[in-house]
């Protein structure tokens, strides 16, 4: 038997089985955490910046959205030949593999990448998960919501003081994808209509990502920090 959750879009849960190894922190005030890998490479996970990252990002969007992080426990899977950066499966983030550090010895830039991706990933599990858009035309705002506030939280987060100095010089390089897409004849609005599934394939792009967050990044810096947060706390309590 399994406990009734919260009600969930079918295409944000996902069942992993394999060999995998893991490493696991359980503090007051957080869920149980584990990060999973395969057996063979489980100790090549950088579980303690992952679990640092995580917490901070927890913590900043606890207050921000005023929701703490909904669900009972929060896995984050490294996944041999995972088709995507990663997914934000309700409680259960999955990985390339490709993010991982074997054999290396990352700098700062690649750590930070990831870290953003970390926080990204997190930051659904509020937007996306817990309150999910009502078709695809708003797929923009929901990968732009949380690319802009991996970031944000990255800048807000004390615990993270040592990526604050490039953290808004990579997020550049997100709003030139977005102008670098813009550019050619496939270009679409940030917002635009879709009328099948199929169609919503196209529009993980530069545009839903990365000028959709350049542009929430502006509307954040006219209406203030205060104001957003509070719109935010009306907008998860409503929905």
């Amino acid at each position: 038997m399994f406990d009734e959750s919260y009600r969930i879009s079918t295409y944000i849960y996902a069942i992993v089985v394999g060999p995998f190894g893991y490493h696991e922190r359980q503090k007051e005030g957080f869920p149980l955490m584990r990060i999973y890998a395969r057996q063979s490479i489980v100790a090549d996970v950088n579980h303690e910046e992952m679990f640092n990252v995580t917490e901070a990002g927890m913590s900043f969007y606890k207050d921000f959205f005023g929701k703490p992080y909904p669900f009972r426990k929060y896995d984050q899977v490294f996944v041999p030949e995972h088709n995507y950066g990663a997914m934000e499966n309700v409680g259960c983030v999955t990985y390339n593999e490709n993010y991982m550090y074997r054999g290396q010895n990352p700098t700062l830039a690649k750590r930070l990448r990831f870290a953003i991706t970390n926080l990204h990933e997190l930051a659904h599990m509020w937007f996306g998960n817990l309150v999910t858009m009502t078709w695809w035309n708003d797929l923009w705002l929901n990968e732009s919501f949380a690319t802009f506030m991996s970031f944000l939280a990255m800048q807000k987060s004390p615990q993270l003081d040592f990526f604050h100095d490039t953290c808004w010089v990579t997020f550049l390089q997100y709003k030139f994808w977005g102008v670098s897409k813009d550019c050619l004849s496939s270009t679409h609005s940030i917002c635009c209509e879709i009328v099948a599934t199929d169609q919503a394939e196209s529009l993980f792009d530069g545009i839903s990502y990365g000028k959709g967050s350049a542009f929430l990044k502006q509307f954040f810096n006219i209406l203030g920090y205060e104001t957003m947060s509070a719109g935010l706390h009306l907008y998860f309590n409503r929905h």
